[in-house]
């Protein structure tokens, strides 16, 4: 029995030995402790541990929980870093109030480099700067920006002249690589004679080809063409901008610019032999029509008469308003015609021919009231002459101690002739102009046909693109001259420049002449009007002449088949069927600077004919500017994601950098003496050339165009200073 039960004994303690140990228990992470101390976060590195984001360290919470993160905290290394992590805070929130207050400062800096850019946008006085410091105060008192500006007059003016000096270094940059032209003419000042270059390219921002001004070097030499040339060439020079980037010369056509000689743009060719010269057709078609104007009698001088006749007198024009209340007219006064801007006689033609017989009726009775004068003047002459002869005879009679003195008292009494007045001899020659229905005639032939010259004037004056419609549009003058007098059969399946226009055969008769309706109903009532059968005559042989030296002139003159002009219409997108591959090659081959970095003729040519094959319709329908529109075909895209004419697109941008007229160019000068005023004479012209320069810049600072950097806003707070210094 005992042997049994001590095996028994034996096998309980072996299964006793051989059973699992118990499982210990330990405590995980609670997301209660985070709630206690938001320094805590759960442990990447298990279940059972804590990350302290103070002590940048993990502990662990298996064995007391709660308590295990209260001993962590409470601790000393806890502790200090935690302080110490407090004063990091401190700092990083000294460093946030600073960004605050910089962008504060910025906005104020921005708010003062608009303002100035409007005062130079809207011509305004640097003075002004003075007044719109107190009314942005005023009218918006709740505005911290507008209480922290402080930009007077001074302070505007040296932020003009440092944001030009922006303005300009980043021009400059931009022509160094890319195709520009470049355009200036003269301006005669009381101090200086200045020559803006005025340049033409393509902004990268925008994409569109824009008119800017680089400078306003001033010559203190005589304006000899190679002095000309001289300041333009140290200008570039200064800029490290290259003349190979020149496509063309934009100028007027005085000789001294055009000159093959010695004139500006000889120079330039022998910096860029390929170099176009760019004049302005504008004025080439302003002479034109004068020059035509030259078969018909003198309206114009007639038109300057009539108007400082009545300029500076009040009495004349209050009593034409009763002449034109008597004829029902509307009280308008005469308009001023510029003999130097010739085609303005169309407008003035016309309120005279309104008014004519108002003027007729006016001048004819001062005109008899001169002479009423007159006859007076000459019956009281007639009298003192007669008394003077009686006075002559009883000296006679008397002794001859005072004969001599007798006979130069009679040469003293003999009436002189004495000289009309300027105001007779204008009465004069205005009444005996208007008096005639033959000068009537002429005037209404004139108003008629100058008007042929108004649309290509206008679209030529366009800021925008418009080289790719020169020719076209001097061709369509050209045409229109033809037709009026020209027989359609001399004309059919010829260039203008074909038709023998100077042959007799070749001309209308005289009833067939396009002079206008007004003119021929003028003639038609030919008795009510009192024309004469003869006078009729001389006025169609004035008509025939007037439209044949408008032709000599244009086809002698204006460049109606230019090269340039002819491959220019390429950048047409109307003509895109039609446009030339030899085009591409013609600019490629004169102006390399046009091919796009990457691309090569293969890749102009591939894209050109690709292009002429797209129906472009829809996608250009929205754009009205020819570079808009290249722009947007830069933009297209094939299925595969790739751009289809961007090289394309960027070649014909840079054709339509050469300018179509000198209109550009004037526009600076209209501003200069918007701002170098009567009352502002003494403006320096560093400063009017600031200005300028920032009038010039694409965008309007109302739109919000003209955005500026950060960089550029520190510069810019800190110009007063720097001015001050220099």
């Amino acid at each position: 029995m005992d042997q049994p039960q001590k095996r028994k004994k034996v096998n309980e303690s072996f299964e006793q030995d051989q059973a699992p140990k118990k499982r210990k228990c330990l405590q995980k992470y609670k997301d209660s402790y985070t709630a206690l101390w938001p320094c805590l976060r759960p442990s990447k590195k298990g279940e059972c541990m804590v990350y302290c984001t103070v002590c940048n360290s993990d502990f662990s919470c298996g064995h007391a929980g709660k308590n295990d993160c209260l001993r962590h905290v409470k601790g000393k290394q806890h502790k200090d870093l935690s302080q110490l992590k407090e004063s990091y805070s401190t700092m990083t929130s000294f460093m946030k109030s600073n960004d605050v207050e910089l962008n504060r400062q910025r906005a104020t800096t921005k708010a003062e480099v608009m303002m100035c850019e409007l005062i130079a946008e809207l011509n305004l006085p640097l003075s002004s700067a003075d007044t719109f410091n107190k009314a942005f105060k005023l009218m918006f008192p709740d505005s911290k920006i507008a209480g922290d500006m402080k930009c007077a007059r001074n302070k505007a003016t040296a932020i003009l002249l440092d944001l030009s000096k922006i303005n300009q270094k980043t021009l400059s940059d931009r022509l160094q690589s890319a195709p520009f032209s470049i355009s200036t003419d003269g301006s005669n000042d009381i101090t200086s004679k200045q020559y803006p270059l005025v340049v033409r390219t393509r902004d990268p921002g925008t994409g569109l080809v824009n008119s800017e001004l680089l400078s306003i070097p001033v010559c203190t030499e005589s304006a000899s063409g190679e002095n000309i040339f001289n300041i333009m060439n140290k200008d570039l020079s200064d800029r490290n901008i290259s003349w190979d980037n020149c496509l063309a010369l934009g100028s007027d056509n005085a000789s001294v610019m055009t000159g093959c000689n010695k004139g500006v743009f000889k120079f330039v060719k022998d910096k860029q032999p390929s170099v176009f010269m760019s004049g302005c057709v504008l004025h080439l078609i302003h002479i034109a029509a004068k020059k035509a104007a030259g078969a018909l009698p003198a309206i114009d001088d007639v038109l300057i008469d009539i108007y400082y006749f009545f300029n500076k007198s009040d009495t004349r024009k209050m009593n034409f308003k009763g002449s034109q209340d008597l004829f029902n007219l509307e009280q308008k006064r005469m308009l001023k015609h510029v003999s130097v801007r010739w085609l303005s006689i169309g407008r003035c033609l016309d309120r005279m021919l309104v008014n004519w017989d108002a003027l007729k009726g006016y001048f004819k009775k001062e005109h008899d009231s001169l002479e009423k004068k007159k006859e007076a003047k000459k019956t009281k002459d007639t009298k003192d002459q007669s008394k003077n002869k009686s006075t002559t005879t009883s000296s006679k009679k008397g002794t001859n101690t005072k004969s001599v003195g007798s006979k130069e008292q009679n040469k003293e009494g003999i009436p002189q002739k004495a000289e009309p007045s300027y105001a007779e001899v204008k009465v004069e020659t205005i009444f005996t102009f208007i008096k005639s229905p033959t000068n009537k005639l002429y005037a209404i032939f004139l108003s008629y046909t100058v008007k042929l010259y108004d649309e290509v004037l206008k679209n030529l004056q366009a800021e925008d693109p418009q080289i790719h419609k020169v020719r076209g549009a001097l061709h369509s003058v050209m045409r229109n001259l033809l037709s009026r007098f020209v027989k359609p059969a001399a004309m059919v399946g010829k260039s203008v420049d074909e038709v023998q226009y100077t042959l007799g055969y070749n001309q209308k008769v005289d009833s067939e002449l396009v002079i206008g309706n007004a003119a021929k109903d003028f003639i038609r009532d030919k008795e009510k009007n009192h024309l004469r059968d003869h006078r009729i005559v001389e006025f169609y042989k004035a008509a025939r002449q007037y439209f044949i030296n408008a032709c000599n002139y244009i086809m002698t003159k204006l460049p109606l088949n230019d090269p340039v002009l002819i491959h220019a219409e390429i950048a047409d997108t109307d003509k895109q069927s039609t446009a030339k591959q030899s085009s591409i090659e013609f600019f490629a081959k004169r102006f390399p600077v046009l091919i796009p970095d990457g691309a090569t003729m293969d890749t102009l040519t591939e894209q050109f004919v690709l292009y002429q094959t797209q129906d472009l319709a829809t996608e250009l329908e929205a754009f009205d500017r020819v570079d808009e529109k290249w722009n947007a075909i830069g933009q297209i895209k094939d299925t595969g994601g790739n751009l289809m004419f961007n090289h394309l697109a960027q070649f014909c941008l840079g054709i339509l950098c050469i300018p179509h007229s000198s209109a550009h160019c004037e526009r600076v000068f209209s501003v200069v003496r918007k701002n170098r005023t009567d009352q502002r004479a003494s403006l320096g012209d560093q400063t009017l050339e600031a200005l300028l320069v920032n009038k010039s810049k694409p965008g309007n600072p109302c739109d919000n165009a003209r955005k500026h950097s950060n960089a550029t806003l520190d510069r810019l707070k800190s110009a007063y200073y720097n001015h001050l210094n220099s």
